[in-house]
């Protein structure tokens, strides 16, 4: 998240500094402190060096000023990069201070800054702050003739012009500014200085149309901004390079072959030992690639400088994830969903798993966000059940789902119905008894709704921001929390809320259900968990056991360690294989009351728990509650693994299948050009998504794709062979056509071999899945 550094976040470093920067005169209002200043680095792109007025500087955290070092070295090398940071480390404040030296050294003229419409009032904020009030031009009004007013004055005059994606997308061609020529331009004649992206993510897929308008705007620097640079998988990662610096990455085939898919097979926990060094020497060969333009840091390691004596760093964040075991009636409704025709057809070629897949989802919520049709084919499932002594109560239940109206939410249907309504009010009047402000997320209105009407009959006050909040009262509601004297619960949709709130006077969180994309689980969190907490942070994330939710779960873990494979220095543990996320429709042969997952994490983390008395004693109560156990999120990639050790020929083909993955024309500048503070900057990361299916060696069909992968991998040995490929002709460009093809070859190959799993009602790939139900909007 970007709207991430507000004067809450920074523990009043906005009030305090504010006052030496209102004066609207260019350069005059600035406090009469020395200029920090930067001299050009390396070959550089201009000769002028580098001034931020002093009292600016003095605002920004050490991290900060690490950040516009950073920056710095980008802007003369003439390129564009990626700052990651982690959610709520300021990297609107980062971006706004840098963009303010440029302006007071006069080393740029203009600057376009795209982001989501709610949070352009925070980059007027912002920018007001490091002295840029009188060059903010708004591109985002409705009024076309403003618009047009304002743009025309930026080109004339110069400044920031702050607009939306989808004004970009509508009226690039305006913003290119083709008609605007003024040959006293610098930085090679081009209009715009700089585009900077916040929310950087929203182009992750480079064949929208949001994304080719924004290509259509030159500029000499481009600079994203996102603390969720993946979501869910690598070429994500590849798009955001390929917009601020395309020379790093080369073209999306190229980055598929040489990085991707020996990443995805390394990281599936069945791979074999040659497969997992593989990964592991292209992961680091990718990151060494980055590492100069994408700067990442987290909160839990950055040290922040309050003003006093002594430094201070984040509070505690213990995140915890509670299974819960379906109730007596919630596991009748899955069970049968699960016999039913609907499920029969989802699982066939052209059926709709992703429809199966959200019933699932809401029998593990509550069985009243089913919908008529929804409920009608659990009951065609429960022909089976007649045996079943609670059958009556089941059918029932499901009868009066098929009678109500989808909107009605007049039904009343007691707390024990839903595991996770009956767990999430005995955690609230054990929170709320204590004092504790809490923070409830739900991905959707209707749940939200059944929270509500339980809070209500306990007598607590609470407040609520949903999408159909309107963007002016939602400053509001979040400052009655945040400074109102009542109101311990705070009830938010997980889209709405992962975006720009800080709301620090929480320490609790609950996140109700399971996203697909990890990262908006952890948006969710940061709401809380950011600078300005002061209080130790816990966080519940509820998954009912052994159903579809411990399996997305499984999902998120996986994507989460590809990020950290492309991202971070240490070897990642590898969770899960992709064959134990796969099989969404299948009954647990343990039965819902016992999580496997749950039990894994135990086994991998159990030394590592260390606890204080309170949160020991918090975790006893929890476990009182009826559940199948609690494990230790925050622990998740906190061991660095080990490698097997690979035979010696196997060693040998290793090191040059990793070695070929360098594709050497690329690259530009060695990636220990930039310093910060004698060591190199911080990588850390977040999610991922995988796509490479393995199969079993038994399976007669599954040789196809395995012999074509030997061939990729023989022809990419023969490709790392610098001697012979200086004496072709070509320079090897035929080799690398060649296992393009190949390629694509397999890519088919594992298609069909997914067809005909289907065909015979066997798994279906969640691969295909994730994306999908990311960009699905529950109006429920």
């Amino acid at each position: 998240m970007n709207n991430d550094y507000s004067s809450d976040d920074v523990l009043g470093q906005e009030k305090e500094n504010h006052g030496a920067v209102e004066n609207d005169a260019e350069d005059v209002g600035w406090e009469k402190m020395e200029d920090f200043k930067m001299e050009p680095t390396g070959t550089a792109a201009t000769s002028k060096p580098y001034k931020l007025p002093g009292r600016i500087f003095k605002m920004l955290y050490p991290h900060q000023r690490e950040g516009l070092r950073w920056l710095w070295v980008l802007h003369c090398r003439g390129t564009g990069g990626i700052l990651g940071d982690d959610m709520g480390l300021g990297k609107t404040m980062q971006v706004s201070a840098f963009l303010a030296g440029l302006f007071h050294s006069r080393l740029i003229k203009r600057a376009l800054i795209v982001a989501p419409k709610t949070l352009l009032a925070h980059w007027t904020k912002e920018l007001s702050v490091v002295g840029l009030k009188h060059k903010i031009r708004d591109y985002s009004g409705p009024s076309t003739n403003i618009r047009n007013y304002e743009l025309q004055y930026a080109f004339k005059e110069g400044g920031v012009l702050l607009t939306t994606y989808d004004i970009v997308r509508n009226n690039y061609k305006l913003i290119r500014g083709n008609s605007y020529n003024n040959d006293d331009d610098d930085e090679e004649g081009t209009v715009w200085n700089y585009v900077i992206l916040d929310e950087g993510h929203l182009i992750k897929n480079n064949k929208t149309q949001r994304a080719q308008s924004l290509f259509e705007i030159p500029c000499a620097h481009r600079i994203v901004i996102s603390g969720t640079p993946i979501q869910n998988n690598l070429k994500e990662m590849w798009a955001l390079f390929n917009f601020c610096c395309p020379d790093v990455l080369g073209d999306k085939q190229q980055f598929k072959t040489r990085y991707e898919m020996a990443i995805l097979r390394g990281n599936d926990k069945n791979a074999t030992t040659r497969e997992k060094h593989i990964g592991s020497n292209v992961a680091k060969e990718l990151r060494e690639r980055i590492k100069p333009y994408f700067l990442r840091r987290m909160k839990g390691e950055v040290f922040l400088d309050s003003g006093a004596s002594e430094e201070k760093t984040l509070a505690k964040k213990n995140e915890l994830i509670v299974w819960l075991k379906l109730t007596a009636c919630q596991r009748k409704l899955y069970e049968a969903f699960l016999k039913s025709e609907l499920v029969h057809l989802a699982v066939q070629p052209k059926g709709s798993p992703l429809a199966a897949i959200t019933i699932l989802k809401k029998i593990c919520d509550h069985p009243l966000l089913l919908t008529k049709k929804a409920a009608e084919g659990v009951l065609e499932g429960m022909d089976e059940m007649t045996d079943d002594q609670d059958i009556g109560m089941v059918e029932k239940m499901a009868m009066n789902l098929a009678d109500m109206d989808p909107d009605d939410d007049a039904l009343e249907v007691g707390q024990d119905v839903s595991c996770k309504l009956s767990f999430i009010m005995s955690l609230l009047r054990n929170l709320v008894k204590e004092g504790h402000h809490v923070l409830i997320f739900s991905q959707t209105r209707k749940m939200l709704n059944l929270i509500q009407e339980a809070i209500l009959l306990e007598g607590y006050k609470f407040l609520r921001i949903d999408g159909t909040t309107k963007v002016s009262d939602r400053e509001r509601i979040v400052k009655d929390f945040q400074e109102g004297p009542g109101a311990p619960i705070f009830l938010l949709t997980t889209q709405v809320g992962g975006l720009g709130l800080t709301l620090t006077k929480a320490a609790r969180v609950i996140v109700v259900d399971p996203a697909w994309n990890p990262s908006t689980d952890n948006q969710s969190v940061d709401r809380a968990y950011r600078i300005g907490q002061t209080k130790d942070v816990i966080v519940y994330r509820l998954m009912t056991s052994a159903t579809i939710e411990e399996k997305i779960y499984k999902l998120q873990v996986f994507k989460g360690a590809l990020f950290r494979s492309a991202t971070e220095q240490k070897e990642q543990t590898r969770y899960f294989s992709k064959s134990e996320i796969q099989e969404l429709f299948s009954l647990p042969q343990q039965g819902f009351d016992v999580s496997l997952t749950q039990k894994q994490l135990q086994e991998e983390h159990g030394q590592q728990v260390v606890m204080d008395e309170s949160l020991r004693q918090h975790i006893q109560f929890l476990e009182q509650q009826g559940i199948a156990g609690v494990s230790h999120h925050s622990l998740l990639f906190s061991k660095t693994a080990t490698l097997p050790t690979l035979s010696e020929s196997d060693a040998l083909d290793s090191k040059s299948r990793g070695m070929s993955m360098m594709p050497r024309h690329y690259y530009k500048g060695s990636s220990s050009d930039y310093v910060a503070g004698g060591a190199a900057f911080a990588l850390k990361p977040k999610d991922e998504k995988f796509t490479a299916p393995r199969y079993s060696p038994s399976n007669r069909s599954a040789e196809i794709p395995e012999k074509i992968k030997t061939r990729i991998d023989r022809l990419s040995q023969t490709l790392s062979n610098e001697a012979l490929l200086s004496k072709l002709p070509d320079g090897g460009e035929k080799i690398r056509r060649q296992i393009s093809e190949l390629d694509e070859k397999l890519t088919s190959a594992e298609k069909e071999k997914r067809e005909r799993e289907r065909e015979k009602g066997g798994v279906i790939c969640v691969d295909d899945l994730s994306a999908d139900m990311e960009s699905i909007v529950l109006s429920v």
